[in-house]
């Protein structure tokens, strides 16, 4: 009678979202895996950005063809949303703590922190910039090249995150490195706001090759 009465409970208790992955243990390595991927992911978006603020400065443009400058920005970005997905989905397979793929991309579910939260949320901004390329030739570029400036906001939230979040605090040098390409990145950014190129955008012959380029591709 006893079994019987207990096994309604233990079905309902078997329903709820666990707080931890069957099987739990208390091994961090997969923790601490994710978060060196995601010191890569950092490092690589910092690099986009600063890259494509040169590219929009134009400020190599005298040493360096301009369509090899926008092939190594859009390599670079496909690095960092390559390794921050990585970062992210790692902690599915974690050991020590339990994360399915609702709390992994839904910010504040699950009693996620504003730390992680503001992670998410730049992830998914960053990724939208980066699918909003295959609508390019649609909009045409220069279009959508005012859509690709929400990439700066979701930078400030990743870098929010990778800075409040870190799970290497002991590591010093890790500290140095980011703050070292953070203040790279202000000073890019404060060239680019400061730059006579962004004054010259809605004119800017640039887009009109690309726009042709692309357009070429489409009717083939």
């Amino acid at each position: 009678m006893t079994a019987a009465l207990g096994a309604p409970a233990a079905v309902g208790a078997d329903a709820r979202l666990p707080p931890q992955r069957p099987g739990v243990t208390t091994d961090a390595t997969l923790g601490h895996i994710a978060g060196i991927i995601g010191y890569a992911a950092f490092f690589f978006m910092t690099a986009t950005v600063v890259w494509g603020i040169l590219l929009a400065t134009r400020v190599l443009d005298r040493h360096v063809r301009r369509p090899t400058l926008y092939g190594g920005h859009m390599t670079l970005a496909i690095l960092a949303l390559a390794a921050s997905v990585a970062h992210a989905q790692v902690h599915f397979f974690r050991h020590d703590a339990y994360y399915d793929e609702a709390r992994i991309w839904i910010p504040w579910l699950g009693g996620a922190t504003w730390a992680v939260a503001v992670g998410i949320l730049g992830l998914e901004l960053v990724i939208a910039v980066a699918v909003s390329i295959w609508f390019q030739h649609r909009i045409s570029y220069r279009r959508w090249h005012r859509f690709h400036w929400f990439a700066y906001p979701g930078f400030i939230l990743i870098a929010v995150h990778s800075t409040v979040a870190s799970r290497e605090t002991s590591f010093s040098i890790i500290w140095a490195a980011m703050a070292t390409v953070l203040f790279a990145a202000l000073l890019a950014g404060a060239m680019r706001v400061l730059s006579p190129a962004i004054r010259r955008e809605a004119e800017d012959p640039w887009f009109d090759l690309v726009e042709e380029f692309e357009n070429g591709i489409h009717r083939r």
